[in-house]
């Protein structure tokens, strides 16, 4: 595992001239708790709680930091998982077009879209997560299969929420999702190796087969959006898959009936209006 987190790495985040003095101050406090990610996701266990994102998903950034609270408090390994969406089967355009510009079938369908984005701002509001709506689509596969090259060496989560703090912070403007020379920074800023990373991320390479296998996987267990959440009921064995975060005071009533709670004082309750912060456990 990494050691203590360069103070120079987490300063180039920040002194990026474009970004507004309110994005950074948010970032920062984000940014403070990445020890304790660190120290949840080194934690192991028999129990696994996969969870599925995608980076174009605001909902999928609002969930990475509560699914993070089940590992902390229950003896439950997590494991972050990219899995790739359809915008025309989602409904936000009715088509993706070169110019990656939202095309709303219809006006009831601009209004669902711009619905979705105004929810997803409140909930950050409450987490303290800077947040834009976004200007353009995007196209999230070569971060995905970056997100499985950090996994490779257990930084996934600090990885993602670098791409999410900068990305959704900025409404995607000052991130180039689609840049393999921004992933790489964003890679180096969460301290993994580069060693391969050009051949990882190749057609057709290990990327691709990772995350093919990913969205298969996810598919397999009835992924409709993310996060979508996959675990074997203790108490039946039988393999659950749940669509949303709403679903993980029921996730974690799973795991406390089952014994699974780290500490006497920990309880299922878990509000979906969660405002954090992660408190670093020592």
């Amino acid at each position: 595992m990494p050691g203590r987190i360069g103070a120079g790495r987490i300063l180039r985040f920040y002194r990026r001239k474009s970004l507004p003095k309110e994005f950074k101050a948010a970032a920062s406090l984000i940014l403070d708790e990445e020890k304790e990610w660190r120290r949840i996701m080194a934690q192991d266990s028999e129990n696994v709680l996969t969870v599925y994102l995608d980076v174009k998903s605001p909902h999928a950034y609002l969930a990475v930091r509560p699914s993070l609270m089940v590992a902390r408090d229950y003896r439950v390994k997590l494991d972050v998982k990219p899995y790739t969406l359809d915008y025309v089967a989602i409904g936000v355009s009715k088509r993706v077009d070169s110019d990656m510009r939202r095309r709303p079938a219809n006006a009831a369908a601009d209004r669902k879209a711009r619905m979705y984005y105004a929810a997803a701002r409140q909930y950050a509001a409450l987490q303290g997560l800077p947040f834009r709506s976004p200007h353009r689509l995007l196209d999230s596969t070569a971060v995905h299969k970056a997100c499985l090259f950090a996994e490779q060496q257990e930084q996934a989560v600090p990885f993602l929420m670098r791409v999410y703090l900068q990305g959704w912070g900025s409404g995607w403007r000052d991130y180039e999702v689609e840049s393999l020379d921004q992933l790489r920074l964003t890679l180096k800023e969460a301290e993994v190796s580069l060693t391969n990373f050009d051949k990882f991320m190749a057609p057709d390479g290990m990327g691709d087969v990772g995350l093919a296998a990913c969205n298969a996987a996810a598919e397999s267990t009835g992924a409709t959006g993310v996060p979508h959440y996959v675990f074997d009921d203790p108490a039946t064995g039988r393999t659950l898959g749940l669509f949303g975060r709403e679903h993980l005071a029921f996730i974690r009533e799973k795991f406390h009936v089952a014994g699974l709670a780290r500490c006497p004082d920990v309880e299922p309750a878990f509000s979906h209006a969660w405002r954090g912060p992660m408190v670093v456990q020592t």
